[in-house]
């Protein structure tokens, strides 16, 4: 860790919310990076009630020219605030050159993970975005398992490029994982989108630039209860997910946009059909089809999922 009084290159941003249990091992994961230049380490506490904010004190203190906390006194997602708070509360204030994202429940394990992406994307200018492999971790069981993009790299192989139409066909990210130019950053984007999400940014990134995605591991990413979507059953799933990838699609009328939607829709119907909510799931999506123009599902559910572009 490079601790310069020089401006930072890389802006590290991190969210949490009661993130006792671990954001000690987030915070460390950024101290831990062997760099050849200067970074921060941004952080935004939406009011933990968990002690979150002591340990952050407690680093803040320790660290004061390189973490910059902002402690919130009220909940701002439970106050309704829906956007990306990484734009407004850490991304506007970010002087790095670069901005990577972490949050407080995930980790970082390589200690040269932000060198092998500022190495990168410095020499090649044509590059928006960046991401490497991570790890699974299932809180209840302790097991770690891989992500699922091991089969895009032939052996000794070390990235490959991110197309738009890999990135939502695989999957192949977190957050914990990616870093990008700020300059090619546009807060407008946001507001283009009643439900924008990480997703959303990416893909922004995406049709910006080059991705790319580095074949080591460099994180972990935590699957636990206190996770919003790792608590959803199929049906809850289905009503946050729904809207999410029909708007974009609605937004983008790419392909492999098109293609996220569709599944989710397909997701949608099963959710509800193992329930036997029928009328529930009539009124759900024709409210959706309606509204995004596809006309009633129920005539049209068998062309949209099947036709061709």
């Amino acid at each position: 860790m490079n601790m310069s009084e020089k401006e930072p290159l890389v802006s590290i941003c991190c969210l949490t919310y009661n993130h006792a249990k671990y954001v000690r091992q987030c915070i460390d994961g950024f101290l831990m990076q062997k760099t050849s230049f200067p970074i921060e380490i941004l952080v935004h506490d939406d009011a933990s009630t968990d002690g979150t904010d002591v340990i952050l004190q407690e680093y803040e203190s320790k660290y004061p020219n390189i973490i910059f906390p902002i402690y919130e006194t009220e909940n701002k997602y439970s106050n309704g605030y829906r956007g990306r708070m990484d734009i407004v509360f850490n991304y506007s204030r970010a002087r790095g050159k670069y901005i990577a994202s972490c949050e407080g429940d995930d980790y970082w394990t390589d200690p040269l993970k932000l060198q092998k992406q500022v190495d990168f994307m410095e020499s090649h200018p044509e590059y928006s975005i960046c991401f490497h492999r991570c790890q699974h971790l299932y809180e209840k069981t302790g097991k770690f398992t891989k992500d699922n993009c091991g089969f895009l790299f032939k052996q000794g192989q070390t990235g490959v490029d991110v197309s738009i139409d890999m990135f939502f066909k695989e999957w192949i990210t977190q957050p914990l994982t990616m870093l990008f130019r700020k300059e090619l950053f546009d807060p407008k984007w946001q507001k283009k989108y009643k439900y924008y999400r990480d997703t959303h940014e990416i893909y922004h990134f995406l049709k910006a630039g080059k991705g790319y995605l580095f074949s080591f591991e460099g994180g972990v990413y935590r699957i636990h209860s206190g996770g919003i979507a790792s608590i959803l059953t199929p049906i809850e799933y289905s009503k946050v997910y729904l809207p999410i990838d029909g708007e974009l699609y609605r937004k983008t009328h790419e392909a492999a946009t098109k293609r996220v939607y569709c599944e989710t829709l397909q997701q949608s119907v099963d959710a509800y059909l193992q329930v036997n909510k029928f009328k529930s799931l009539y009124y759900s999506i024709r409210e959706f089809s309606i509204n995004w123009k596809f006309g009633p599902l129920w005539h049209n559910l068998k062309r949209i999922l099947g036709a061709k572009e």
